[in-house]
């Protein structure tokens, strides 16, 4: 028997096939897990047996195996994964199983019934401990049952583990033609409360996870037809509410949005959270090639940096267009053809983004600072807070006149500035003996210090 395992992990259960007389090809991209399994393998005699290789299952589709495969097995692979991809992983499965061959999937579903009462609470408090550990947790397959209809699949066999929070299904090809595409949701604007609620929160806790996210998938703005444009964003939800706010009642568009973790676009290209393949994942589970003519993209500008438009080309078929930084300027793009002005490509820094952005810092940063100085010397707890706050805003509204190309630079005439703030403070509201007058200058000119090296990170070019 030739098996192809999905995610294969450390190799157990790849040793365990190949052990039982199958030869084994085992995905994984994660490399350190490979080099355990080798060396498991290795241990057992099983090299010749088992081919480890380092890949993404979803790009099942573009890697050379020999195929066809009488087994795939997937073992808490699609917990894994993001939603959209499930379709389109299990379609590249069923293109490489052999005529008669069985997919074997087992992963963590909610349980049926009253033991899922039980469940729930314990499922949260083990995601919540996963989360503080790993930043990352898996997702139970709480909706699998679409992703299978649209295969075709028909279950062959189905077994229950652990109170049915695991479930092992084996899975034939053949089952009934998918379905009709359903109308994409359409975007509308958010009602002014939900709206104004995400901008407060944004203001000051947006750097602080978990991030208010969009399901990802394809939707309607406006009116969109087989001929309208095609724009991609990630699915941090405050980038989907502006995107709406800028063009609702402007354009008619259809709107892919991919997989970016909750993350902005610019953010989560450069962290490798928003990538071509997140965009490949949303584009082949969204079914926008049936409702389109053409097969041309909009990306964002500021994706640029970390989604790679030529693997998309390359795998889709579709032509990318990088577009304007401004949402509000797509309008002006697309009816000069899809090309950008000096403007539209232009990344400005004004003051009210400054002032943003120092906001949005203080929310995380702040709290650092001010809770120890609150427990511990909660005499100067205010002027600490008048210190922060001041030296924060005064350094987003000065920062195109400070001297100095960076935070780093920036610094020393920030420090002057903190410190000539001092001296008028304690002359005119607070005199104190030269003593105490030296600790204050060397607090506050390390407080200006650190507020013009680490909101160096509000400016784009950084």
């Amino acid at each position: 028997m030739r098996a192809l395992e999905l995610g294969c992990g450390s190799g157990e259960l790849a040793c365990r096939m190949a052990a039982a007389g199958a030869q084994v090809v085992a995905l994984d991209l994660n490399p350190h897990m490979l080099q355990q399994a080798r060396g498991r393998a290795a241990a057992r005699g099983l090299e010749g047996k088992v081919a480890f290789l380092q890949a993404d299952v979803q790009q099942l589709d573009s890697l050379p195996l020999e195929g066809p495969f009488d087994l795939i097995v997937a073992s808490l692979l699609f917990s894994e994964l993001p939603r959209q991809a499930w379709g389109p992983v299990l379609a590249q499965a069923a293109a490489r199983l052999a005529p008669d061959g069985t997919l074997l999937i087992i992963d963590e579903f909610p349980p049926r019934g009253a033991a899922g009462i039980l469940w729930l609470p314990i499922r949260l408090l083990a995601g919540g401990l996963a989360w503080l550990l790993t930043q990352t947790s898996t997702t139970p397959l709480w909706d699998f049952a679409p992703a299978l209809r649209g295969g075709p699949w028909r279950v062959d066999e189905e077994v229950a583990l652990l109170g049915g929070t695991l479930r092992l299904l084996a899975l034939k090809a053949g089952g009934q033609p998918a379905a009709a595409a359903q109308p994409a949701p359409r975007l509308e604007p958010w009602p002014p409360a939900r709206a104004a609620l995400l901008e407060l929160w944004a203001l000051f806790l947006r750097i602080l996870p978990p991030y208010p996210k969009v399901r990802p998938g394809l939707y309607a703005l406006g009116d969109p037809g087989p001929e309208a444009p095609v724009l991609v964003t990630g699915n941090f939800a405050l980038t989907v509410k502006r995107l709406v706010h800028a063009l609702h009642s402007k354009l008619d568009a259809w709107v892919l949005v991919a997989d970016s973790r909750g993350i902005n676009v610019w953010c989560g290209a450069g962290g490798g959270f928003f990538t071509a393949q997140s965009v490949l994942a949303a584009l082949e589970a969204s079914g926008l090639e049936g409702r389109v003519v053409h097969r041309r993209m909009i990306l964002p500008q500021l994706c640029a940096n970390g989604v790679d438009g030529w693997e998309i080309r390359r795998r889709s078929g579709w032509q990318v267009y990088w577009g304007p930084v401004r949402a509000v300027d797509l309008p002006a793009y697309l009816s000069r053809g899809m090309q950008k002005d000096l403007a539209m490509r232009s990344v400005d820094f004004p003051w009210r983004a400054r002032l943003e952005m120092v906001s949005t810092t203080l929310g995380f940063y702040g709290l650092l600072i001010v809770l120890p100085v609150g427990l511990l010397r909660r005499e100067i707890l205010l002027p600490t807070l008048l210190a922060l706050f001041g030296l924060s805003y005064a350094y987003a509204v000065l920062l195109p006149w400070l001297p100095g190309r960076d935070g780093l630079t920036k610094s020393p005439a920030m420090v002057a500035l903190a410190l000539v703030g001092l001296l008028v403070y304690t002359l005119l509201w607070d005199p104190v003996a030269p003593g105490a007058l030296y600790n204050r200058a060397l607090g506050i000119a390390g407080l200006a210090f650190f507020v013009s090296a680490e909101f160096q990170g509000m400016s784009p070019l950084m």
